[in-house]
């Protein structure tokens, strides 16, 4: 795994206990939020020195609270990918909010989202700089970052805010004034931007058949959390969430793609979407006879390239060989 950035020491431990426990650093990496890597824009500047933190979470009229307490310092959140910077003790939280309210808005505007829409409020103190996380990247066309603006949400309507410094993964603005705050990005790009995105995938096995379902999300946005609540209820029957590898590189918003499994029966549709944030994240459903054997998944685009290719080893879903347990959140790339 390559070098994070500051890890705290609790971080650190649970590192050390994961990899005892057998899991890789990739799969460690993804289940505590360390960012993924994106070959296309592997040479844009991002800033460093970040101290990750995990959230406390509460649910509060079935939406999920997430709130931090920390000193002076350099911060990122583990969930969200939300930074920022306090130069005495804070209290901030936040929840992720549904952008489809405000989709109209938007197109009105001139702009498309640009990442999560995120409701912080700051319960004690005042930050220096907040680190909002985007989803564009910026390696094809690093022209992008004077494009974006902050959009605040505010009670009686909305304002935008100029945007101080637009790095690999985050824009950054000084003293901030919290609202229901997120990226956005001139609409006249959005149609045909790049974004960096990760597949997770749904599983049971029931009886002799392997039944799955292969979500494209939009990195630290709202639709993870979306489809998490769309697949609570199979998950308390027995379904697994599996975060699996990310694209090598950044992909297309709206593009198409075709889903492979050599071993399925069935797979309903065949193609999946990448859609934005405003929308409930294109899934496709795959069945397969429980024979023993590695499930092999590919995505390829309409140019006929595989743009993703990844492997559940048999051992991480049969369970009488391994803990569904140590599978939740995240498992390792092929």
């Amino acid at each position: 795994m390559a070098k994070t950035k500051e890890l705290s020491k609790d971080v650190r431990d649970k590192i050390v206990d994961l990899h005892k426990a057998g899991m890789g650093y990739k799969t460690i990496a993804k289940q505590l939020g360390i960012p993924q890597s994106c070959k296309t824009c592997e040479h844009v500047e991002d800033s460093t020195h970040w101290l990750q933190i995990e959230p406390l979470t509460s649910t509060v009229q079935g939406v999920t609270m997430f709130r931090h307490r920390t000193p002076k310092g350099r911060y990122e959140c583990t969930v969200s990918g939300l930074r920022w910077v306090c130069d005495r003790d804070v209290i901030l939280k936040y929840h992720f909010r549904n952008w489809y309210p405000y989709s109209q808005l938007l197109i009105d505007m001139q702009y498309g989202q640009g990442g999560p829409l995120l409701d912080i409020t700051m319960e004690l103190g005042e930050l220096e700089e907040v680190h909002l996380p985007h989803f564009v990247c910026l390696g094809t066309n690093p022209s992008l970052r004077n494009e974006m603006k902050i959009l605040h949400v505010e009670e009686h309507g909305v304002s935008v805010e100029e945007v101080h410094e637009v790095t690999r993964f985050h824009a950054k603005i000084l003293h901030p004034k919290f609202s229901a705050i997120a990226v956005i990005l001139s609409y006249i790009f959005f149609g045909n931007v790049d974004v960096h995105c990760d597949v997770v995938l749904y599983m049971a096995v029931k009886k002799a058949t392997v039944i799955s379902r292969l979500y494209m999300l939009l990195r630290n946005s709202s639709q993870k959390e979306a489809v998490r609540d769309r697949e609570k209820h199979q998950v308390s029957q027995g379904y697994s969430e599996l975060v699996l590898s990310s694209p090598k590189g950044s992909l297309k918003l709206n593009s198409w793609f075709a889903v492979k499994n050599p071993h399925s029966s069935s797979i309903n549709p065949e193609k999946i979407q990448l859609l934005p944030a405003d929308t409930t994240p294109s899934c496709c459903k795959m069945v397969m006879r429980n024979t023993g054997v590695d499930i092999e998944m590919e995505l390829i685009g309409d140019d006929e390239r595989t743009v993703w290719r990844d492997m559940v080893p048999t051992d991480e879903y049969i369970p009488e060989t391994h803990s569904t347990s140590a599978v939740l959140g995240g498992r390792a790339s092929s």
